[in-house]
């Protein structure tokens, strides 16, 4: 055992500091690893600049913010937010910037753009230098979308025209959209191209310690279950991974030889003469694994090698959505079709990452840029996957409801209907009612109206950031009494900071989706905050007589009006993952920021109770842990809850080959036909199917017995099942699972009639069930 506090090396010393801009402290920031050595101040330039002094652009950033309008039918196509905001002020920046004493054209255009996207305050995760990672949605109908063929010719089409054009760009396989980096002065042609439906900010997934949690869990009497008497000697073994792999996909951080830090201490799995795949690690696409500097990975696999130190494993630093679905198809060894190419190369796959993204909330992925993220999760879970994703850190942060239904259009929405009143606006709670400067923040809106063979999007609505402005007086002689005095220019009141507003006219690849990456400029503070802005949201219903579910979602920041029920993030949702929530290790109490369930209605509507066959959250796990990447209690979110899972599940499932080990298959002779084949290969996948499942079974009846059932009794949208801590039942839980009727197959075919005194697998389910509660 590892990690008690006096063992801490100096790694875990020079870390401590940092780990307290952790989620609790709220700094969404420093978990998603954006902080740039040298990032300019609010309003400043952004990425490599040339050298030599700074020019700054002619006018402040947001003082005075008015939704830009579309002058071209491309320009449309960038909805009425940051992106077309950016695309207007490029030719007056560039030539006011062309205009300085020593400035090149080239230099001009990339400082013009630079400015550009810091005078449409677009956020540095957002940013690439002059470039803007952006979302570009095809225009397909419903049809078309769920065609993989058509999909993919139209994929190919518009990636040639992008990638002809100069243009980054990657596919996200099985969605309709592409991932883009495109300076600003080339998204307008990006808009313009045939095929192309809208474009957006791209999304991006997010981060949502001996671990203390592995010790709540009680993995030491785990560990025994393997090695138990009524095992054939040959089996038994003290659970520890032996013989699988498990993939961690997330973030890393090896720019200072972190991962060779955590090695050389015993903390991270290392590859060996003997075994040179103990550990395989792939970066994003075109980079270096762990180049970005996010260390959130880094404990994660922590907790899971503590957990299961004789396994091997795979992980994936991704960026993006499509590094995403890349990861998930090569740990789950899918095709570009998602069809299995074989055994998976992984066994348990665990994502602590998720978004508030452009799905309909109620499991299934829609037809938008998520739509290939949860197929291949899918894909994954059918060839016999393990999938476990965090729930989410946004019980807080996120607020739903009806609409405003009514016959009016540009109506304000209202979040708290049982207050007199329409309180139309929601404020961002990051510190008080404040927001620092230099703050980055998000907010999605998303609704009910998903396209389908017999529903185009056509229910319009506006989603606003807005900001306090503080009333501005003069002396002078007032304009409207022509007195003498002091008289008040500016009135104090709510002022449009930024807005998202898309097409939703019932055109091709159009999604009930909006979203707004905004960075607090200096500009902006008001009285009330010492070194920040007050900030609010607000929806604005564009269509009469819409009547739809609204879901708001901000990054992690609390919001005033909120609601902790259906919170949970994307692809946590899905029926393929193992949903896991946050509970504190010392006390087992449910953090206040875990996301809960139940999923929405099919479609996105309200929800009437749990989803059959896809009750969410799953089960409850441990943050507040140590970690020498983080240091001592400060691993916190659901982040740090999923991978004790996902651990944990990889020694039930060895426990679970070596309980059905005499049914396993015996190999095919070297003559075997074709047919013979085909019917091992479906064999085994039903095998790992059924193993997989019947794990999950089992660790369900762990988390909601012996203790382990909190919350309300029975299953609940805080705890789900319960908390996953084994107790000195578990083995008639695992038991009680594996002699279920559908895990027969399993199981040695028993004689009939039975020998006398020979118990019947319908008897030993009852009598173990039966004692796994009691």
């Amino acid at each position: 055992m590892k990690k008690l506090l006096s063992k801490k090396t100096a790694l875990a010393m020079a870390t401590a500091c940092s780990a307290a801009l952790l989620w609790s402290q709220l700094d969404a920031d420093s978990l998603q690893g954006n902080q740039r050595q040298g990032a300019p101040a609010a309003g400043g330039y952004a990425g490599n600049r040339p050298s030599g002094p700074a020019i700054m652009p002619p006018t402040s950033m947001n003082v005075s913010y008015a939704a830009p309008t579309p002058r071209t039918p491309a320009q449309a196509k960038l909805g009425a937010g940051s992106l077309l905001q950016a695309v207007q002020a490029l030719p007056q920046l560039q030539a006011w910037i062309a205009a300085q004493p020593g400035q090149t054209a080239q230099t001009a255009m990339r400082e013009a753009q630079i400015a550009a996207l810091d005078r449409a305050g677009i956020p540095e995760r957002w940013r690439d230098g002059d470039r803007v990672k952006i979302n570009v949605g095809l225009a397909l109908d419903y049809r078309s979308i769920q065609d993989a063929q058509a999909l993919t010719r139209a994929t190919e089409a518009l990636l040639s025209s992008l990638r002809g054009g100069g243009i980054q760009a990657n596919a996200i396989i099985g969605s309709p959209s592409v991932e883009a980096l495109v300076p600003v002065a080339r998204l307008e042609w990006v808009a313009g191209l045939a095929g192309v439906a809208q474009l957006g900010l791209m999304q991006l997934p997010d981060v949502v310690a001996f671990s203390d949690g592995a010790t709540a869990s009680n993995v030491d009497h785990l560990r025994t279950l393997g090695d138990s008497a009524e095992l054939p000697l040959e089996l038994r073994t003290s659970l520890r991974g032996e013989g699988l792999t498990v993939a961690i996909i997330d973030m890393f951080d090896n720019n200072a030889g972190e991962v060779a830090e955590l090695q050389n201490q015993n903390e991270w799995p290392s590859n060996t003469a003997q075994q040179a795949d103990v550990i395989v690690m792939t970066g994003p696409a075109g980079k270096a694994f762990g180049a970005n500097g996010n260390r959130h990975g880094n404990a994660v696999t922590e907790i899971a090698y503590d957990i299961a130190p004789n396994a091997k494993y795979r992980l994936y630093d991704i960026e993006t959505i499509a590094d995403w679905v890349n990861a998930i198809r090569d740990a789950a060894n899918l095709d570009a079709q998602n069809q299995p190419l074989g055994a998976p190369r992984t066994q348990v796959i665990t994502a602590s990452v998720g978004l508030p993204g452009d799905v309909p909330g109620d499991g299934s992925s829609g037809s938008a840029t998520l739509k290939g993220l949860y197929d291949a999760l899918a894909a994954a879970a059918n060839n016999g996957v393990i999938v476990v994703n965090a729930a989410g850190n946004h019980a807080q942060a996120h607020w739903d409801g009806d609409s405003d239904d009514g016959a009016g259009v540009n109506v304000a929405q209202d979040f708290d209907p049982a207050t007199a009143g329409v309180q139309d606006t929601n404020i961002v709670r990051y510190s008080g009612d404040c927001t620092p400067v230099g703050k980055e923040i998000s907010a999605t809106l998303v609704w009910n109206d998903w396209a389908s063979d017999t529903n185009a999007v056509d229910a319009d609505y506006k989603l606003e950031l807005l900001r306090w402005q503080d009333e501005v007086k003069k002396f002078g002689r007032d304009p409207a009494t022509g007195r003498w005095g002091t008289y008040i220019v500016t009135p104090s009141g709510w002022v449009a900071a930024k807005e998202s507003d898309r097409l939703q006219n019932g055109g091709d690849g159009q999604t009930p989706y909006e979203e707004i990456g905004y960075k607090v400029p200096a500009d902006i503070a008001t009285s009330q905050c010492s070194n920040g802005a007050k900030l609010a949201l607000r929806v604005i219903r564009k269509s009469a007589n819409a009547a739809n579910f609204l879901r708001v979602f901000t990054g992690k920041i609390p919001l005033q009006y909120k609601q902790t029920e259906r919170s949970i993030l994307a692809p946590a949702d899905s029926a393929s993952v193992i949903t896991v929530a946050a509970l504190n290790a010392a006390d087992s109490a449910l953090e206040t920021y875990s996301s809960r369930g139940p999923v929405l209605a099919p479609g996105g509507g309200r929800p009437a109770g749990q989803a059959p066959g896809n009750a969410k959250p799953d089960m409850g796990s441990f943050a507040n842990v140590d970690t020498v990447t983080y240091g001592a209690n400060t691993f916190n979110g659901t982040s740090s809850a999923a991978p004790h899972v996902a651990a944990l599940a990889l020694l039930g499932l060895q426990h679970q080959r070596q309980l059905t080990q005499a049914t396993e298959p015996a190999a095919l002779p070297n003559d075997a036909t074709d047919e013979q084949k085909s019917e091992r290969t479906s064999l085994l996948r039903q095998r790992r199917n059924d193993l997989a499942t019947v794990t999950y079974d089992a660790l369900a009846l762990i988390a909601g017995t012996q203790g382990n059932d909190l919350g309300a009794a029975g299953f609940d949208t805080s705890f789900g099942n319960g908390r996953l801590k084994f107790h000195a039942k578990s083995k008639q839980c695992v038991l009680s699972a594996l002699y279920a009727p559908a895990y027969r197959s399993l199981l040695p075919t028993q004689p009939s009639p039975l020998p006398e005194g020979q118990k019947s697998y319908d008897e030993l389910a009852g009598s173990n069930t039966t004692e796994c509660a009691n």
